[in-house]
């Protein structure tokens, strides 16, 4: 039996994914680190402020992920300089080249005049034809226009030579979703002008990245810095607030079922790369079914169990009324405690999705290896891990919407009683469409029970993706927005319900 990673070169070729988000993880604290400097010399205050939240429930964990992640990237860059070096540096090429464009200008035209009788005329583009999205052709005389060139291994279209008609424009548009299949690194086409008049053709393209892949790392500093940012301001904004929601977290991470869930996911997760699913070359589906189902499971076992610490406990041991005796409301006291909650679910949702997107990316490798096909290029292992981040983003939103739900729970109910009503909405949420159905033209009593269930349960279907990733349909961005806009709403009225509930509970 090969060993697992016999063959360094094959694994190699999943590291871009990886890196790319280390790499992002260290820009993203390097940002931060200039944001200090800065806010050192001009506001002292605000800089002792953000040092002191190192210590706190969520910020000090997140630089540590950070500090892992960018360490992971080094060590992945390292391998792949030792093992590979042309793989390497080809790799970086590539990413470096795609990532200079998205920021460049990418719309170009050029204007030559085209001699009367004049065959085979050299027009260089000064192109990368794998760049290549759209180009056009206008001519204010009829002249015939050579597009492929087998020397450099150039090929525009099917057919070599484009007849240009006076004044009548011709276009080519890359379809949507293909391969790019062009070939060489400059593009040059040859212009024949049969007329007695000179011809003034006039040429534009536009480009796009080559490997529209390396997206992953600006939008993963984005997404990282944007998170930091958002939780500077709440701190900075909401004191009190704030310094409920960081003791949460620090109590949600002090207990024993936060270890053992990020521990039993992670091993899980990488156990899923060498479990074999039998289904015949779907197992990396199969991988990204199970493994955001695990991380979701995990995440909402983690935020149910520490509010019914966090909340039922407090009451019970009268923690809550020692708490409230400071120059703290109900309502604080509760927003604070929402907030802890969001924020124990957004670790979870980090750390084990970091560890879902590097296993996605080996599993292209291995499922390759394994059934003897040619290794994957980096940016096949780059697709797959793409159409995890939706999966991740509604994992998190779901448990959001959970952890209002045992929030509004444990304001009068104690820990086993909070798990078991928060286990049933869980289960009847994603029956609801389900319910509505099988309620149509049923009795008026059958029907008005099926509308109240789906009126006062959250509609979990929504969150789910599972369907749309086994069966390789990949989810739109667009889809997350009015997502997220009924996590919120629901959240909101789960949250005031809470504070209805908490507002004339007796803590004494």
């Amino acid at each position: 039996m090969t060993p697992l990673f016999a063959d360094s070169s094959r694994w190699l070729t999943a590291l871009p994914p990886i890196w790319m988000v280390g790499i992002a993880a260290a820009g993203t604290m390097t940002a931060a680190v200039a944001a200090y400097g800065l806010m050192k010399v001009i506001a002292p205050r605000l800089a002792a402020e953000a040092r002191a939240s190192l210590g706190d429930g969520f910020l000090g964990p997140a630089t540590w992920l950070g500090l892992t992640y960018a360490a992971v990237a080094v060590a992945c860059l390292a391998a792949a300089a030792v093992g590979a070096p042309g793989t390497w540096w080809a790799q970086i090429d590539q990413v470096t080249r795609s990532l200079a464009r998205m920021t460049s200008a990418n719309d170009f035209s050029t204007t030559v005049t085209i001699p009367a009788g004049t065959a085979g005329m050299k027009v260089p583009l000064g192109l990368r034809p794998q760049e290549l999205a759209t180009l056009e052709m206008k001519s204010d005389a009829s002249l015939i226009v050579r597009t492929q060139q087998p020397v450099e291994g150039f090929a525009l279209v099917k057919d070599a030579n484009v007849a240009l008609a006076a004044a009548a424009p011709w276009t080519w548009t890359r379809a949507e979703g293909a391969t790019n299949p062009f070939l060489g690194q400059q593009a040059e086409l040859e212009a024949t002008n049969q007329g007695d008049q000179p011809g003034r053709l006039t040429i534009r393209w536009r480009l796009v990245p080559e490997y529209p892949q390396a997206a992953i790392l600006p939008w993963t500093f984005l997404v990282l810095t944007g998170i930091i940012a958002i939780y500077a301001v709440f701190r900075l904004g909401a004191g009190r607030v704030a310094a409920i929601a960081s003791a949460t977290t620090k109590e949600a991470i002090g207990q024993p079922v936060f270890s053992v869930a990020l521990i039993a996911g992670t091993a899980l997760l990488v156990a899923f790369i060498v479990i074999p699913y039998n289904t015949f070359g779907e197992d990396v589906k199969m991988l990204k079914d199970s493994g955001l189902t695990l991380i979701k499971v995990l995440a909402l076992l983690v935020v149910v169990w520490t509010a019914s610490v966090s909340v039922a406990d407090e009451i019970e041991g009268r923690t809550a009324l020692t708490v409230l005796s400071k120059p703290l409301t109900r309502w604080q006291f509760v927003l604070g405690k929402f907030a802890g909650l969001v924020l124990v679910a957004l670790l979870v949702c980090l750390i084990l999705g970091g560890v879902l997107l590097a296993t996605t990316s080996l599993k292209v490798v291995y499922d390759a290896r394994e059934s003897a096909k040619e290794v994957p290029l980096w940016r096949d292992c780059a697709d797959e891990v793409i159409t995890v981040v939706p999966g991740l983003a509604l994992s998190l939103l779901e448990t959001i919407v959970m952890a209002a739900v045992s929030l509004a729970v444990s304001t009068r109910l104690g820990m086993l009683p909070n798990l078991i009503v928060c286990f049933t909405v869980y289960t009847l949420g994603h029956l609801v469409p389900l319910i509505v159905q099988s309620s149509v033209g049923k009795f008026a009593i059958v029907r008005f029970v099926g509308k109240l269930t789906a009126t006062l349960l959250p509609v979990l279907d929504h969150f789910t993706i599972e369907a749309a990733v086994i069966g390789g349909s990949p989810v739109p961005w667009g889809y997350l927005v009015p997502v997220t806009a009924y996590a919120a709403l629901y959240s909101t009225v789960a949250i005031l319900v809470a504070l209805v509930l908490f507002q004339d509970r007796d803590l004494a």
